[in-house]
């Protein structure tokens, strides 16, 4: 039909240039405008600011898009904002908000804009932080104007430069995804050069204790001997953390020491206090006490004494463990016993002295435990005389003839 219409109206001017010099043009698309519509439904603008990239879409009344039709601009309180009547350019003036309207073909529709304060800056705090891999947390943010007061009725858009790492919420709340950095910007909606960032680092969830294993009250460690730890590092949650270094240290090395996977080995006796650390971040600490290895039987050497008066004789103390290997006697209890103290003097160190002819019963005990019996013989010095006892008295015989 509109077909139709464009080809009688110009045979119409065909005729007409016919019989008389008159000009005719092509006419315009008589459609009528069902519809105006504008994007985007721009927000704000700032005092002084400008805004002119409108979309504008025109349609029929079956829903058709028409090109080429005049449009208008007018704004409902140009002290608030202004706009160009042709182009649609809209210039803040003063702080309100007023309606933007744009007709055409009998047709209109507007947009609502604000105008408000120019904004000074704006400050994303802290200027960076450590978000645990389990933990949101929500950046504080501040817009000021050029009086230095805060303003509050600013909309702002938030954006991350990893969403690997993290991501974040229309309201600054930063969500960890993955292990890493990344950076966390936030602008005033429609002015993207004010903007501020903020550096997110985020890690693994802090340990904070540490358990020890295995767990008991007190370690009893005989000397030489050694014992294998472990450390736990847990969460807040009691979670065990995996992959977290451990640190760990001796309170006394001169009665233990440990390696630094956890190696515990007695190497004095008394008391020492392992500990541990996990991520330089919490500690605890496993009891010891370093003892000697238990005695489980003694022997002495020599096992039985013959001597004369007024002489000395050493006698060794060997305590024996269960397998009967030798044990050191040092820091041990070693007590000397003597039955028969009348003829025989005993020291602590194990040594006897001979005072008179007789037999006396030698024992030791160590730790407790006590050795057999020792029999000690003491005799009188052989008499001395003009013929020892050994010559025979024919060996003194022969000595006579020969004189």
């Amino acid at each position: 039909m509109r077909q139709i219409r464009s080809f009688l109206s110009n045979a119409a001017c065909l005729t007409i240039g016919l019989v008389a010099a008159v000009s005719c043009t092509t006419a315009v698309d008589p459609t009528p405008i069902g519809s105006i519509s504008v994007f985007p439904p721009l927000d704000s603008i700032e005092i002084g600011g400008t805004y002119g990239s409108w979309t504008v879409i025109v349609k029929d009344a079956q829903g058709r898009t028409l090109t080429g039709r005049a449009l208008t601009w007018e704004s409902a309180n140009p002290e608030v904002a202004t706009v160009d009547p042709s182009t649609g350019v809209v210039t803040g003036v003063g702080t309100g908000e007023t309606p933007i309207f744009v007709r055409g073909g009998g047709q209109e529709t507007f947009v609502a804009i604000r105008v408000l304060v120019p904004v000074a800056g704006i400050v994303a705090t802290p200027d960076s932080f450590d978000l645990p891999l389990t933990t949101n947390r929500t950046i504080g943010l501040q817009i000021f104007g050029a009086d230095g007061l805060a303003m509050t009725n600013r909309a702002v858009v938030w954006s991350t430069g990893n969403p690997s790492v993290a991501v974040v919420s229309a309201t600054g709340v930063v969500t960890p995804i993955g292990i890493g950095i990344t950076t966390v910007t936030a602008h005033v909606q429609n002015l993207p050069t004010k903007r501020d960032s903020v550096r997110v680092r985020v890690i693994g969830e802090p340990v904070t204790s540490v358990r020890i294993q295995p767990q008991q009250p007190l370690h009893i460690l005989r000397l030489s001997q050694s014992k294998q730890l472990t450390a736990e590092c847990l969460s807040a949650l009691g979670q065990v953390l995996t992959g977290r270094p451990v640190t760990w240290v001796s309170t006394n090395p001169l009665v233990a020491t440990v390696t630094n996977n956890g190696l515990v080995a007695g190497i004095g006796v008394g008391s020492a206090n392992i500990g541990a650390t996990c991520d330089n971040a919490a500690s605890s600490a496993a009891s010891f006490t370093v003892t000697l290895v238990p005695v489980a039987s003694v022997s002495v050497t020599p096992s039985e004494v013959t001597m004369i008066t007024q002489r000395s004789q050493q006698l060794t103390a060997i305590p024996r463990d269960s397998a009967g290997g030798a044990l050191p006697l040092v820091g041990r209890s070693v007590v000397w016993s003597s039955s028969n103290t009348a003829i025989m003097s005993l020291t602590q160190q194990g040594v006897i002295f001979s005072e008179s002819p007789g037999v006396s019963h030698v024992t030791v005990t160590v730790d407790g435990v006590t050795s057999p019996i020792v029999v000690v013989t003491i005799n009188a010095p052989f008499a001395m005389s003009s013929t020892p006892p050994w010559m025979s008295t024919a060996r003194r015989s022969v000595l006579t003839v020969d004189r």
